[in-house]
């Protein structure tokens, strides 16, 4: 008997739970000793006391009802809930009761896991994730507004907006006048001193340069989407550098209400031109972040074993940076279609076809003549692939179509393309601009759009434009 007595000491002397033996009104009757270790207490110290009173007040008022309904119940089961230590410390804890309902005074049998770490893991998790989904809304929602921005003050006040909502504490302010002896590179995060410049554009030979407190970025996600905002201001700010210029040549060259073709076709190279850039800069950068940080994530979850409850979290995150990588991809092909030269125009249309038609509620109709033999320019081919994205963005947003039509053909030395859809026929404002955008666009590779848009009618939309036409900048 001294032996079995021994033997059982030992076990509970060296168990890592914690347990106990409480009465029906959770005097606690027994504790190990290892209850020193985990909450700070002697067993001495906690006889006859409430079981409860080491409970975080904020669970008391749950545990209660807990231990009424285990009592009534006569049934096992486990919970969570927080400890305060001897000391003041606050511990997670995980919590299994059995009741023992036979013995006098209704004894039951606690056995307390401190789970803090895997708690505050969790909790670290839960708040990586919630700050992603925060940084990706904001990039979207920032992305969005740039397209109502007309004037650099309002490109100023959107990206101070959006860094005092991301990043409270970061005290954002755009420098114009700035010490010759510090080089800044466009685009670049540079540290100096407590501060993080960030050189966004030059205007009449001043410098834009945002600066926030370095203090204020404390996570390399916040980083990426830093740098991601100041790309996305980078490539505005040109534009509206670009325009400016434009509008200010245009004042003094023509009265026209009509816009000179060379002036849309700068315009439009010089759009391609920041896409082009801003698609590199995106996959060269953001997207081989995202990349790394999901390898890193799935070694971690191939070589450690892992709680089950805490790696299906972790799955869940690695998912989400799938389809953040999916997502920046589609922003990159987007912005500059892939192997849209090797390919050609049919077979690049068709591949857009496909993959719009995945998750369109229309359905789409292409017909086209063998175009191989056309001396297409890499500009006229990318102007054709615009249109007809802005025609696919038009019946996506607006139409309400359940079919629409490309049909694609030479005739009479021109290149044709027509649209149509069975739409509703009407259009907003901003659908308005979309087909105006549609008809400079044809404008500037010399040929020209037809629109008809009639209620109940849907949009027809023809381009005729003529292949050998030799355009020049002068």
């Amino acid at each position: 008997m001294d032996n079995n007595q021994q033997f059982f000491q030992t076990i509970l002397n060296h168990t890592s739970d914690v347990l106990m033996i409480v009465d029906r009104n959770r005097h606690i009757i027994f504790i190990t000793p290892n209850v020193y270790e985990s909450l700070g207490y002697r067993p001495e110290e906690l006889h006859n006391r409430d079981g409860f009173d080491i409970l975080h007040p904020e669970d008391k008022e749950n545990m209660l009802q807990r231990h009424h309904n285990l009592l009534t119940s006569k049934q096992s089961n486990t919970s969570e809930y927080r400890m305060i230590r001897k000391n003041g410390e606050v511990r997670y804890g995980e919590c299994k009761t059995t009741p023992l309902p036979d013995t006098e005074n209704y004894l039951q049998v606690v056995s307390i896991r401190d789970i803090t770490e895997r708690k505050r893991m969790e909790l670290e998790l839960e708040y990586h994730k919630n700050r992603h989904e925060v940084l990706q809304n904001s990039l979207k929602n920032f992305s969005n507004d740039l397209s109502f921005v007309m004037k650099h003050a309002d490109l100023e006040e959107r990206l101070i907006k959006e860094l005092i909502t991301i990043l409270p504490n970061s005290n954002p302010t755009i420098m114009k006048i700035f010490p010759k002896n510090i080089n800044l590179s466009l685009g670049k995060m540079e540290t100096v001193s407590d501060k993080v410049l960030i050189k966004i554009g030059e205007r009449q030979q001043s410098p834009y340069i945002l600066s926030i407190k370095s203090s204020a970025i404390r996570e390399q996600m916040e980083s990426i989407w830093l740098e991601t905002l100041a790309y996305y201001s980078m490539m505005v700010f040109e534009n509206l550098n670009m325009i400016e210029n434009l509008i200010q040549q245009l004042e003094t060259a023509t009265r026209s209400k009509e816009t000179p073709q060379w002036v849309l076709r700068l315009m439009f190279n010089l759009q391609e031109q920041q896409r082009l850039t801003l698609s590199s800069d995106l996959h060269d950068t953001v997207l081989q972040d995202q990349i790394d940080l999901y390898r890193r994530l799935e070694s971690l979850l191939n070589r450690y074993e892992i709680d089950k409850e805490v790696k299906t979290k972790l799955v869940g995150i690695e998912q989400g940076l799938l389809d953040i990588i999916h997502d920046i991809r589609a922003t990159c092909n987007n912005l500059r279609p892939p192997l849209l030269r090797e390919l050609g125009l049919k077979r690049s249309l068709e591949n857009l076809f496909e993959h719009v038609q995945i998750s369109s509620t229309y359905k789409i109709t292409f017909t086209s003549e063998d175009l191989s033999m056309l001396p297409l320019s890499e500009e006229q081919t990318i102007g054709i692939y615009r249109i007809v994205q802005e025609l696919l963005n038009h019946a996506e947003e607006h139409s309400r179509a359940n079919e629409i039509k490309f049909d694609l053909y030479y005739e009479d030395h021109q290149l044709k393309l027509v649209y149509s859809d069975d739409g509703v026929g009407q259009s907003s404002s901003s659908d308005h601009l979309r087909l105006t955008n549609v008809e400079q666009r044809a404008q500037s590779l010399g040929g020209k759009m037809d629109i008809s848009l009639e209620p109940r009618c849907g949009l027809l939309a023809a381009l005729q434009l003529p292949i050998n036409l030799e355009r020049s900048l002068v």
